[in-house]
């Protein structure tokens, strides 16, 4: 059987209540194009009392710690992470808490999610680069994996309480604005950062100063890719000129 819900995470939540006795047989999809023509489907619609449920029971037997790695798992964009993570909350009832640092497939597969969650997390909070845009905000771009707007934009807060920013997953069309000490999460497919005269100076200068110092016959790609994969070189002036 395969359980089809919504990509929410109050979805996930009741299709774990609705299919908990046989979790273990049940594939859980987040895209109709993932079910084949001919294989057994049931569509769950997303009940919040119900996902709610699920919530608390967890917490209660486990800890909130261990629901908050959960919502972490959920932010990958792994097409498997609905099934990993109902079936390791199984697991955890099942066995006990122990389960989650066994060897057994789901709990090994959910450690690896967390962990790739949480270290491109740390990966962009080094990464991220700013400009100067009109209005007098900093604007970074971004294209991450994983869903991690709202765990990488408080680092920044901190890093730079007294800016005015914007933090723009351009896969996902998400903004996190923050000013004057407050901040906000919004969804705008069409917005576009203009850069001021002084960012276009120094953006074009650097990029200068990058083709003068580089020398031709020592430039390895391999080893480029290797310190940095290629997919994180999209908002990279020097890489795209």
């Amino acid at each position: 059987m395969i359980y089809l819900y919504n990509k929410t995470f109050y979805g996930l939540l009741t299709c774990i209540f609705e299919g908990y006795k046989d979790l273990e047989n049940i594939t859980i999809v987040d895209n109709v194009s993932k079910i084949g023509f001919l294989e057994e489907s049931r569509e769950i619609i997303t009940d919040s009392k119900k996902a709610s449920r699920v919530k608390s029971g967890i917490i209660s037997a486990f800890s909130y710690e261990f629901f908050k790695n959960i919502t972490v798992v959920f932010r990958s964009d792994s097409e498997t992470k609905g099934q990993v993570i109902a079936r390791t909350t199984k697991g955890m009832y099942r066995e006990g808490f122990n389960y989650i640092n066994s060897p057994h497939e789901d709990a090994v597969e959910f450690r690896k999610l967390l962990k790739y969650v949480y270290g491109e997390n740390h990966t962009y909070k080094g990464l991220l680069r700013f400009r100067d845009i009109e209005g007098g905000f900093l604007y970074g771009q971004m294209r991450p994996k994983s869903d991690i707007l709202d765990l990488l934009t408080p680092h920044f807060i901190r890093r730079l309480p007294n800016e005015k920013f914007i933090i723009h997953d351009v896969g996902r069309n998400l903004f996190s604005v923050y000013e004057n000490g407050y901040v906000d999460y919004l969804e705008d497919e069409s917005f576009q950062a203009t850069d001021t005269d002084q960012e276009e100076f120094f953006k074009n200068a650097w990029i200068k100063f990058y083709d003068t110092i580089a020398i031709e016959e020592r430039k390895n790609k391999k080893l480029m890719i290797s310190n940095m994969p290629k997919y994180h070189w999209e908002f990279l002036p020097e890489r795209n000129k």
